[in-house]
């Protein structure tokens, strides 16, 4: 069996292999915006798949790919009903102080090439700064914990709250090639076209891509 069963984690709890300038597609979600059950009914799945998979002596790489992108599937169309849980991002100044954090760390630590902000969760798509040296000054997990904590104290003060805003965890994905990108951009794009919330993605508020991309448009 040809397989790196740690190269793809779901929902990771911990970092991937982050190449220097790597381009990743991060989705991450509120806290409390998956009910348990299904939590767990999803994860119990994902595993027996997983295993079953593991078990046959002609399983590739390519196919823990697949399993990892149908378990991704899963969850984001409980998360696109929005029938459960928060959906703070509805609300246009929180909405805000998102987007202005994903273009407030552009400056400094990556490279942001899209997003798309939906009511209980968020996609985006970044590439790695790299110093002189040609090493990323961020991993990934840096980023994402800078961008979660600032986002989370800022959204939290606007609502009145406190505890936790973001799910600790984040799906990651690195990004293999320019194909692979186009079609993620496109994913994330037209995201909430797919939800039924608009006509076209240019109608929702809450979607960006760098104008040096507009060719994935």
């Amino acid at each position: 069996m040809n397989m790196d069963t740690n190269s793809e984690l779901y929902w990771a709890k911990r970092p991937h292999l982050q190449p220097a300038g790597g381009t990743f597609f991060v989705t991450t979600r509120l806290h409390g915006s998956l009910p348990q059950i299904a939590k767990v009914r999803l994860a119990e799945d994902h595993e027996l798949a997983k295993r079953q998979l593991l078990s046959r002596p002609d399983s590739t790489a390519d196919d823990m790919d697949r399993l990892n992108r149908m378990a991704f599937a899963a969850h984001e169309a409980i998360l696109d009903k929005a029938d459960f849980g928060p959906q703070w991002l509805r609300l246009g100044h929180i909405a805000r102080v998102i987007a202005e954090t994903l273009h407030h760390f552009a400056d400094t630590r990556y490279e942001l090439i899209a997003y798309c902000l939906m009511s209980n969760h968020i996609h985006i798509v970044i590439t790695l700064d790299r110093d002189e040296q040609g090493i990323s000054s961020f991993s990934l997990q840096q980023i994402m914990h800078s961008m979660k904590g600032f986002s989370a104290r800022r959204c939290n003060e606007f609502l009145n709250r406190s505890g936790p805003f973001w799910e600790h965890e984040s799906y990651d994905r690195l990004v293999r090639d320019r194909d692979e990108l186009y079609r993620i951009v496109r994913y994330v794009l037209l995201n909430p076209v797919k939800a039924g919330l608009c006509q076209t993605w240019q109608d929702w508020e809450w979607t960006y891509i760098n104008p040096a991309y507009n060719d994935f448009e």
